[in-house]
């Protein structure tokens, strides 16, 4: 019988990641090196090609290459598969076919053959790069300056072009402030993973938003409620301002007094956190909206609908208990337009719900909109006078058969000062 001998020899199992190490890449095959383009070139490119709508996307065919150092990365969660860059001239973004390798202070070089320029919102990017293929890192470690400005250079558009003159770069905007309905509430919704916008302010109350993810791991801090400076990325939504903040080092900003209450509209909703409203003549109601462009809801009611509607309609804060503050005081955003009676603050301490004829009202005097759905802040009305409990505030709307204005509201607050 034949004997069958069998060899055994060691084996040794090597098991590798698949993970893909860009920050380490390989000397030997970086991408193909042509000519050089700056990033202003880049956008000029953009303007000519785009001037008239092309049939297609533009794409870069040749050899060129642009070089910048990394001003914003993935590392927070507040961007995903995309990141910033400055040369000399300017900012830019590249979208990325996959996450991860690029961080800030980063020096690279991007092989632009085969990559997409377009734009979404008039945002310019540069799209579809490939990290192993189209990106050499030459550096790590260049400290990232931001780029001082003040809000009104930032709200300023080239008109030409439709774009932020500071669109894609690091800015610094210092003596800001979050607004009201922003104050004290999360950046994001971390729970589920949404983003939200917040307003913010300078001394002379332009406006600009900062926009935050849910998947960022800042999502669920509180935003401060004092004043200070932020660094972000100026981004752009068709002709809306978004910042994008790298990280919660990027707001300086004290923490400041909170206020004691706010109804800020921004979950779409007349009538979440105990509102009501009251129809005493006629059927014309409180709605949410956010037209013109507006980067978060308000509250809006108007009676024109084919033509002007006479109503009453009253709209009805839940009961605040005021006994322990110090100084309360009630603040408002509002804004109108047309011609029509006046909406009315108004306060009682005696209402205690059905039908608003059943309570004694008293008129709030507060600073109005000039018109033209220019919102302005009604200024700080003390309620000092009504420190108890059961406090209701409402805003009464009239409309006539004749005339009618519509009225907007936003960021209803009780402070404490």
């Amino acid at each position: 019988m034949k004997k069958i001998f069998y060899l055994l020899f060691p084996v040794s199992l090597v098991f590798t990641s698949c993970k893909k190490k860009f920050d380490t890449p390989d000397p030997l095959t970086p991408p193909a090196i042509g000519g050089y383009i700056t990033i202003d070139s880049i956008i000029k490119r953009y303007n000519v090609y785009y001037a008239v709508p092309p049939s297609k996307v533009y794409k870069f065919t040749t050899d060129v290459n642009v070089t910048g150092i990394v001003t914003a990365d993935e590392i927070s969660g507040n961007l995903y598969k995309s990141v910033y860059i400055k040369d000399a001239t300017g900012g830019m973004k590249l979208n990325l076919t996959y996450s991860g390798g690029l961080y800030i202070g980063d020096s690279i070089r991007v092989n632009l053959k085969g990559v997409k320029l377009n734009s979404y919102g008039n945002q310019i990017q540069l799209d579809s790069i490939d990290l192993e293929k189209s990106v050499h890192k030459i550096s790590s470690g260049t400290l990232v300056i931001p780029r001082k400005v003040t809000m009104n250079q930032l709200i300023t558009t080239n008109t030409l072009v439709s774009q932020l003159y500071f669109q894609s770069e690091l800015v610094e905007l210092d003596s800001v402030e979050f607004a009201i309905g922003s104050k004290g509430t999360t950046f994001a919704d971390a729970v589920n993973k949404g983003s939200i916008s917040h307003v913010l302010l300078n001394s002379f109350g332009s406006k600009v938003i900062v926009r935050s993810s849910g998947y960022a791991n800042f999502a669920a801090s509180i935003v401060p409620c004092g004043k200070g400076k932020i660094i972000a990325i100026v981004g752009q939504y068709n002709g809306a301002i978004q910042l994008t903040i790298r990280q919660l080092t990027d707001v300086s900003i004290s923490t400041g007094t909170c206020p004691v209450y706010v109804k800020s509209f921004n979950d779409n909703s007349i009538t979440s956190g105990g509102w009501t409203t009251q129809n005493v003549t006629g059927n014309i109601n409180w709605v949410t909206s956010n037209a013109g462009g507006a980067p978060t809801y308000y509250a809006a009611i108007s009676n024109y609908i084919s033509g002007n509607q006479a109503c009453e309609t009253w709209l009805i804060s839940p009961p605040f208990n005021l006994t322990n503050n110090i100084n309360p005081a009630l603040s408002f955003n509002n804004a109108y337009n047309y011609t029509g009676p006046a909406l009315v603050a108004m306060i009682s301490t005696n209402y205690t719900g059905g039908a608003v004829s059943t309570a004694s009202w008293t008129a709030l005097p507060y600073t109005a909109s000039t018109g033209g759905f220019n919102f302005v802040n009604s200024g700080n009305i003390s309620l000092n006078a009504y420190k108890t409990a059961g406090v209701t505030i409402a805003f009464k709307y009239t409309g006539t058969s004749t005339s009618g204005s519509t009225w907007e509201l936003d960021d209803i607050a009780i402070l404490d000062n």
